[in-house]
This record gives structure tokens, C-alpha cells and sequence, in this order.
């Protein structure tokens, strides 16, 4: 072989080593976690192929703007369709956190009486964001916005450790999934790059497919 031929082999190879570390990341995926949606609020088709996970804070204004602008299409084009099924987990990060885990509590405790009443009550209070800050306003809000809820019991349930407990488990599952930020998506188990209505639409296309 002469020097001329092996110089343009040589760089050929080179060419396909760089290309081949470039691009092993993306072709590699990362395997499914599990998520057990046992005990969290769900929206939609119990028996929906693909399951929607989202991770969110109400007082996050990402998550105000991800519940407003890309969930009622999510909801109207893959959740009504029963299809998709959208499964809430508490991730409270927002300062000062105690602040957002009541209410995240206040959450839990009317998911606790009522699943369809926590759904009802999610958009309003993401509406509402700028008065969660107030505890006793957050309550109020919560009754108001889902009135089938017994105010007693939802009391009962905020001074009740478990509820706490709850969130906090919800908190630590998004460490084990290395789950940073609010609002962050799964899709069957695989975290969604981006929290916008594209990336979403993609991810949830993508699962309908397999």
C-alpha cells in the first residue's frame, strides 16, 4: 500500500472513531425506570397503554406554565382518548420548601378524598399561584376549588404525619430517578428532555408506537 493510500485510510478511520464517539451517546438509551403510580393522583384510562408521569411543585411558575399552556392539549389529544394516562408526584422546591410542601399536603389530602376532585382543583390553584405562599389562603382556595371536599377531614388530614410523609416520599423516589427540576416528564418510565409541548407530544408518539 502506498503512503498516499495509507494517509487517506488513515483518516478515514479517524473520521469514523470521532464519529463514533460522537454519536454512541445518543444511539445508547438509558433502560425505563419503574414507577409505581400506586397511591398518586391519576388522570385518565386506568388501563392506557402509556403512562405520564409528571413531577411538579405548585408553587414552581414552570409548572404554572406547564399545567396552562401544555397540559389541556395533552389532556384533549392523548389523555381523553384514553390513550395516555398522566400520574402527579410532589416535588417541593421552591423556597422556602416548607411552604410548598403544605401545599403539596394540602394536595395530598384531597387526592385522599377524592382523585377527580384533585384534578378539578390542579388548574385553578396553579391559577392562583401567587396566594399559595399564604397557608391559610391555600386552604381556602383548595375548598373553594374543589367544594365536595370535607373541610374537617381535610384538616385532620394536614396535622396527619402520613400526609407529610407522602410528600416526602414523592421527593425521594425523584432522587432515586435523579429528578432535579420541576416540571420534569416521564414517559413509560423514560425522562422527557424538555418539559415543553413538542418534547412532550414526541415522547408520548414515540411510546404510542412500540
Amino acid at each position: 500500500m502506498t503512503p498516499q493510500r495509507l494517509t487517506v485510510w488513515t483518516v478515514a478511520l479517524a473520521v469514523l472513531v470521532i464519529a463514533g464517539v460522537l454519536l454512541w451517546p445518543r444511539l445508547q438509551q438509558a433502560p425505563a425506570a419503574t414507577v409505581d403510580v400506586a397511591g398518586q393522583p391519576v388522570l385518565g384510562n386506568a388501563a392506557a397503554p402509556v403512562t405520564m408521569v409528571v413531577f411538579e411543585d405548585f408553587r414552581c411558575p414552570g409548572c404554572q406554565s406547564f399545567e396552562l399552556n401544555v397540559m389541556p392539549d395533552i389532556k384533549r389529544d392523548y389523555v381523553d382518548s384514553g390513550r395516555v394516562r398522566v400520574a402527579y408526584f410532589n416535588l417541593p422546591v421552591v423556597a422556602p420548601v416548607a411552604a410548598s410542601e403544605h401545599v403539596a399536603r394540602i394536595g395530598e389530602c384531597v387526592f385522599r378524598q377524592d382523585n377527580a376532585a384533585f384534578w378539578e382543583m390542579k388548574t385553578p390553584l396553579y391559577r392562583s399561584q401567587a396566594e399559595l405562599g399564604n397557608a391559610r389562603r391555600a386552604v381556602e382556595l383548595a375548598l373553594t376549588y374543589a367544594p365536595g371536599i370535607d373541610a374537617g377531614a381535610l384538616d385532620a388530614c394536614l396535622g396527619d404525619p402520613s400526609s407529610l410523609q407522602a410528600v416526602r416520599d414523592d421527593a425521594a423516589l425523584a432522587v432515586r430517578l435523579e429528578v432535579r427540576a420541576t416540571p420534569t416528564v416521564l414517559v413509560n418510565g423514560r425522562k422527557v428532555d424538555s418539559p415543553t409541548a413538542s418534547a412532550v407530544r414526541a415522547a408520548l408518539d414515540a411510546a404510542l408506537r412500540n
